[in-house]
């Protein structure tokens, strides 16, 4: 029974590695799920358990993506280890300029991010990292022992769950990690709060640049009902007024994302002005100290203008390629948007 068991899992793992999940290993995960889900409130616990098999699905997968995730970041770090600290910069700033007003919510979450405590949560971030890490070689300690281990049995779903908190708890520092979570939530609920009510501000100017145009609009309206039918003539101001909110907030959204454009513009180009102009005095290409001078504003104001008029003819899209390129910041700015809507 045991040796039953044990031949079970190596198949479960070498179908994993092989790039796919079987049927028992989905079984197993999404049986977890549901048990796990009987803690949740009523409100979630069916939705949760109705949505099992996919979320379940979900997670194999991630973990199968895992490794290559985890290897493609090694190399991305150490590739951008390579290159020059104040160049790293200064094309940060260069992408900014260039493409910040196409992520409005990124950049002001950013700048929100940074006021709110920013750099303490990176610190803390970096912490949790390193419990979560902790866990991860435990596991594979625990794997390798169960590998090992002739005797070991098939444990339930449940079963399988508790080992892992068990071994997630023995190894976590409580306390850093509470701080890690408090700082990094505190922080977040701070950004949600800008963003919110720079966003409501914009909602708004909608309402009432809406509100404004609907006046002259609504002498219109006995016009469209003499050609609609009598039945939807009650329909007309209605949809008359909601026609002109929708077209006033979309025309207030594409004047802040011009704010963000023009923002973002100048802030990515004295970014990139600053760190180019002192790589360039380190080097020893300029002899002359840019802070006794203007050469890093001119190049920043140049590149500024250069940026903001690029979106402008863009439209605000991310222009074939760069849009494969920059889909992590793509995933983040709807999500951005989401968390704010939401």
């Amino acid at each position: 029974m045991a040796k039953a068991a044990k031949n079970e899992k190596k198949r479960e793992k070498e179908t994993l590695s092989k790039g796919w999940a079987s049927e028992a290993e989905l079984q197993r995960v999404s049986t977890s799920i549901e048990e796990f889900a009987q803690n949740f409130p009523p409100k979630f616990r069916n939705p949760t358990r109705s949505a099992a098999p996919y979320l379940a699905a979900a997670w194999i997968h991630f973990l199968m993506a895992l490794p290559y995730l985890v290897q493609a970041m090694k190399k991305l770090q150490a590739g951008v280890s390579m290159i020059p600290e104040k160049i790293f910069w200064a094309i940060l700033g260069f992408l900014v300029c260039f493409f910040g007003g196409i992520f409005p919510a990124t950049i002001a979450a950013a700048e929100a991010w940074n006021l709110c405590g920013g750099p303490e949560v990176w610190d803390q971030s970096k912490i949790l990292l390193h419990e979560f890490m902790k866990v991860v070689d435990a596991t594979k300690e625990d794997e390798k022992e169960e590998d090992k281990d002739s005797k070991a049995v098939s444990l339930t779903p449940q079963q399988v769950i508790q080992k892992k908190m068990s071994i997630a708890l023995s190894v976590m520092d409580p306390e850093k990690v509470s701080n890690s979570l408090s700082c990094i939530y505190i922080c977040w609920i701070g950004v949600v709060g800008v963003l919110r009510l720079q966003f409501a501000r914009t909602i708004t100017l909608g309402e009432v640049i809406g509100a404004k145009v609907y006046e002259p609009v609504r002498k219109l309206e006995p016009a469209i009902e003499s050609v609609i039918p009598e039945d939807y003539q009650k329909w007309v101001p209605v949809v008359t007024r909601w026609t002109c909110k929708a077209l006033a907030i979309s025309l207030a959204w594409w004047i802040q994302r011009i704010i963000s454009a023009v923002h973002s513009a100048i802030r990515g180009g004295m970014i990139f002005g600053a760190y180019l102009v002192d790589f360039l005095r380190e080097k020893g290409f300029l002899v002359v100290d840019h802070r006794e001078t203007y050469i890093d504003e001119a190049i920043g104001w140049s590149i500024a203008v250069l940026g903001f008029l690029m979106q402008l003819a863009m439209g605000f899209q991310l222009p074939f390629l760069f849009n494969l390129v920059l889909w992590p910041i793509q995933l983040v700015e709807a999500f951005i948007v989401w968390t704010v809507s939401a």
